[in-house]
């Protein structure tokens, strides 16, 4: 098979024999995007011959379509800022360049393909458009997660449950309730990933390898930012400070900090539902999750709850992978943050599980979830739940006392009611109605 790269990729292979693990490709369709962006730009301010540049923008377009996957061949562990990436995606343009001119005009990596751009404006940036794709992705699968949440509030909107604070039983809720908190957990995060993306969107292209513009021009960083947008239909932009952008990677950090955001909420869910679905008999047993495959290879008829396991395991090396991103900030030097390619190995690995891993969530758990009215009911009638009811009529001191007689006498609270409150029958149902201690009333019973 011929060889694409040239020199200085066969050089980056010896050097960093990590992982095992190529660079993403689309971290590298990202990179030969700005590519393509940057010849046509170069052509346009006199830089680059038609030539040349039709021959990269094809040489790109064949890239993009998958037609030089095997040449790519850096690992995605790597010193040098992202330089051997750098490097592979621009010999690899040039020769395929060359062999679309007949090998008649030399294209060379560096000089040409890489002309006006410096590693250090390049990767940032492509990082950039590779978080875009990545956080539109996510957000797919967000927004049917969100979707399937609220058909099950509804679903489940009159199912009346124990509702638990520190584990304990606490006041009466529905299981209808229970799935809309997480609706509106899973919406609020879909709006801040969504309001945040913008900070993906400014770049410091042009401004090569310290934010100078050493080797650029003005006219060439409004071109090739301009060029970017229409290519990629993403409104980047230049930053307003070039040396900033290419020092400094809180923003690439502050997308971070929101997935890890999303992921504890998501993990807290999970927990929520193995503890909810324990059992079936000797736990809380209240859902029934879809049997999607034996749970033992000893225990007959055992069922357990992989996929919510899944998505807790999800959930941990998604945190992990924010923690080095925070890493990356933190050892960032002088003008340049020379960490960037294990932030974006790191990113790109938490996106993609977590996308994944909340569509599994959502098709093989979530989808099938099913109340188990009997479990349900009986621990709520047994539960004394409903006592907080009566602290507006009775007092906290007398309430607590009928509770501490109910759990020593092993009784309900309506018998202990009885015998204890001076209320009267029908005042008791009325004040213990479960569906209307669901929900705020302005209603105060005399």
């Amino acid at each position: 098979m011929k060889k694409y790269y040239k020199g200085e990729t066969s050089k980056a292979v010896q050097n960093f024999q990590i992982s095992g693990v190529f660079v993403s490709l689309k971290m590298i369709y990202s990179v030969a995007v700005v590519k393509k962006a940057a010849a046509e730009a170069n052509n346009k301010i006199g830089r680059l011959s038609r030539e040349k540049y039709l021959a990269i923008s094809r040489a790109v377009d064949k890239i993009l379509l998958g037609e030089f996957d095997t040449q790519f061949v850096t690992d995605q562990v790597q010193g040098g800022a992202g330089t051997s990436t750098n490097m592979n995606v621009n010999e690899v343009i040039s020769s395929v360049a060359e062999e679309i001119l007949k090998d008649k005009i030399t294209v060379h990596p560096n000089d040409d393909v890489n002309m006006g751009q410096s590693t250090n404006d390049v990767i940032p940036t492509a990082i950039k458009l590779t978080l875009a794709k990545l956080m539109d992705e996510l957000l797919i699968e967000m927004k049917k997660l969100k979707s399937a949440f609220h058909h099950k509030s509804k679903e489940f909107k009159n199912i009346i449950k124990v509702g638990r604070t520190h584990l304990q039983d606490a006041v009466p809720m529905t299981l209808g309730q229970s799935f809309g908190a997480y609706e509106a957990f899973v919406d609020r995060n879909i709006e801040r990933l969504e309001e945040n993306k913008k900070y993906v969107f400014t770049t410091n292209l042009g401004g090569t390898a310290i934010g100078s513009g050493i080797n650029s021009s003005k006219t060439y960083i409004k071109e090739v930012n301009k060029n970017l947008a229409r290519l990629t239909k993403y409104p980047f932009k230049s930053a307003n400070n070039l040396f900033d952008a290419t020092q400094n990677s809180d923003d690439l950090l502050h997308i971070a900090s929101l997935l890890q955001t999303f992921t504890a909420g998501m993990s807290k869910i999970s927990n929520d539902l193995r503890f909810l679905s324990a059992g079936p008999r000797a736990g809380l047993g209240e859902l029934i999750l879809p049997e999607v495959q034996k749970g033992s290879s000893i225990m007959p008829g055992k069922v357990n709850p992989v996929i919510l396991e899944l998505m807790n395991q999800i959930c941990y090396q998604v945190f992990g992978n924010v923690e080095t991103a925070f890493h990356v900030v933190l050892n960032s030097q002088f003008e340049l943050n020379a960490m960037l390619p294990i932030y974006v190995k790191n990113m790109i690995e938490a996106f993609t599980v977590m996308k994944n891993g909340i569509k599994t969530f959502r098709e093989k758990a979530i989808l099938g979830i099913k109340p188990n009215h009997n479990k349900i009911k009986d621990l709520f009638d047994n539960s004394l739940c409903m006592a907080t009811a009566l602290n507006r009529y009775i007092g906290y001191d007398k309430t607590a006392e009928i509770v501490k007689k109910a759990i020593q006498n092993n009784t309900g609270l309506i018998e202990e009611l009885k015998k204890e409150s001076g209320l009267n029958k029908g005042m008791i149902i009325r004040i213990l109605n479960p569906q209307r201690l669901t929900e705020p009333t302005d209603i105060f019973e005399k």
